[in-house]
């Protein structure tokens, strides 16, 4: 397989569209929306249906430096500065304000970027609190361009749709979208690549529950995506879709104190880029020495963000993401499809954060799975017992929320410690601190229903476990699983041992487990091999009362 994309611009491109998942700002909004442009450089939509308040001239300069500022502090110290932009100009109209934010640019210093150019939009003010956005207007095409000035390639993309909703005294978004189609991004090099999507799409929407709170939600979708790599095979992906949902949010606070966390790394960043080019003079100039202040972090500085953690505990109830991705596969030059997988996804969620005790899920699952690599192919067992379809449901239940925030931001401060001798020490208190935590407050760990299922095969499982950190193997339990299906795996592997050493290996793997599994009658009438996996404290498991130790 070849290269879908040099790794110069695949940063940069990267770090276009990353632009879009932020929604901080003003600013951050439309560093977002440089990902788009509508036909003839025209990107617009989204006006609020609200009375419009009357526009006062004096607020142009305020808007504007507050735009500037919080761009400066996106964009971090000079010489690390990722988001570049040249000059922002906000001026009054009959309704709305224009803003323009000129000279933007995506990529390292001295190093390959893509050319944005000027973004501009409207702000309509909404009331007596914050503003609308609309009115996107940018190039029709970015150019991504070498350290030299010399052209590397382009990005293109339409905007369909785009509006925001800022909110003046929490100092947020509370709503956005954007939708854009006919994304292409192209490689002039000749190891580069081209790929192409026909959809991308972010939102966010917030809904106030009352007494300060909120639930956020947000989504990113990417629909048709196409990466051609330099040998002339395709990676193709039917749809890419990942949300994620904040809720029981004290959202001014939290806001306020993201924003400070922001400052805190600003300052820490510029310290850092100032001692390291320090340090580079004086070794160019052969006045370095050991003693030598190290860059990076300084006590107060890792103070304040200990200090920080722990305020962050009491403003999130609950976080959830859910991603997922359909019809997934590679396709070689010669049309042959060695992968291909229907469906993928994954959940994470946390609850209770903001109370005493919090739970933990995690969900993975896939469907449709296919693989036809020239180097299985002449293995049918392969394809018979190649899990097509799966799934993992674990749940963790009784975490200490309130005191592991109160632990990590307790020792953060002596974790980043300039002395590494330092650190380390400070890591291993820390892990001490925890395993007695956790000793006193025990977590426990659910196998909700969970399984793979092949061709001959199905495996299902479920489980209860307590988290114990002095447990050789951190836990104690037991996980059912009952398989379908093993008299027919068996045959096959018996028949396809006769000319495959790796089938001989499946059939002693195999016959283990009939030993071992009391057989049932399922529901179908056809038997179910069940097993029993048991661990104890020291370690030791056993199959249905027997140990493995002698086996």
């Amino acid at each position: 397989m070849g290269r879908w994309w040099n790794s110069d611009r695949v940063t940069t491109f990267g770090l276009v569209c990353k632009g879009s998942l932020a929604a901080g700002s003003v600013a951050a909004l439309l560093l977002m929306a440089a990902c788009g442009d509508k036909e003839e450089g025209q990107a617009g939509s989204g006006n609020a249906a609200e009375t419009v308040a009357a526009i006062d001239p004096a607020q142009a300069p305020i808007i504007q430096k507050a735009i500037d500022d919080y761009l400066l502090l996106a964009e971090g110290p000079a010489e690390q500065r990722v988001l570049h932009h040249a000059a922002i100009k906000v001026t009054p109209g009959s309704d709305a304000f224009d803003v323009a934010i000129e000279g933007v640019r995506i990529g390292p210093k001295d190093q390959g970027q893509l050319d944005i150019g000027t973004i501009g939009y409207k702000l309509t003010p909404k009331g007596t609190d914050g503003y609308t956005a609309s009115n996107l207007t940018h190039a029709n095409i970015f150019t991504a361009k070498d350290k030299d000035g010399k052209e590397t390639g382009s990005v293109t993309l339409a905007t369909k749709a785009f509006s925001g909703e800022w909110s003046s005294s929490l100092q947020t978004f509370l709503a956005l979208d954007w939708q854009a189609a006919d994304i292409v991004a192209k490689d002039s090099a000749p190891d580069g690549g081209n790929f192409s999507a026909k959809t991308l799409s972010t939102s966010l929407a917030s809904t106030d529950k009352g007494g300060g709170l909120f639930d956020q939600s947000g989504r990113f979708q990417l629909t048709g995506f196409s990466a051609q790599d330099t040998n002339g095979g395709t990676f193709n992906l039917g749809q890419l879709d990942f949300s994620g949902l904040m809720t029981a949010v004290k959202l001014k606070e939290y806001v306020a104190k993201t924003r400070e966390m922001q400052n805190l790394m600003a300052e820490i960043a510029e310290a850092t880029a100032k001692a390291e080019a320090a340090a580079g003079n004086a070794a160019t100039n052969g006045t370095a020495t050991e003693a030598a202040a190290p860059a990076g972090i300084n006590p107060a500085q890792a103070a304040k963000f200990g200090e920080m953690i722990k305020s962050m505990s009491g403003l999130i109830g609950g976080l959830k993401y859910d991603g997922s991705f359909t019809e997934a596969g590679f396709k070689e030059k010669d049309g042959s499809e060695p992968f291909h997988l229907g469906l993928g996804a994954f959940t994470m969620a946390f609850d209770g954060l903001d109370k005493d005790k919090a739970a933990v899920n995690l969900g993975l699952s896939h469907d449709k799975l296919v693989i036809k690599d020239p180097d299985l192919a002449g293995d049918p067992l392969f394809a018979k017992l190649l899990p097509a379809s799966g799934k993992l449901d674990l749940n963790l239940t009784d975490v200490p929320s309130k005191e592991l925030w109160q632990l990590v931001g307790d020792n953060f401060p002596n974790l980043i410690a300039g002395d590494p001798a330092h650190s380390e020490a400070a890591a291993g208190i820390m892990f001490v601190a925890m395993q007695q935590l956790l000793q006193k407050a025990p977590m426990k760990l659910t196998v909700a229903p969970s399984g793979l299922t092949s061709e001959v095969m199905q495996l299902d499982a479920t489980g209860n476990f307590d988290v114990k950190p002095d447990a050789t193997l951190g836990l104690v339990g037991a996980l059912d699983v009952a398989l379908h299906g093993l008299d027919e795996a068996m045959k096959l592997a018996n028949e396809a041992a006769q000319t495959s050493p790796n089938a001989a290996q499946i059939v002693g793997g195999l016959a283990m487990i009939q030993s071992m599994a009391k057989r049932e009658t399922g529901s179908d009438g056809k038997p179910v091999d069940k097993l029993k996996l048991e661990v104890d404290a020291a370690g030791d498991t056993k199959v249905n009362g027997m140990p493995l130790s002698g086996m």
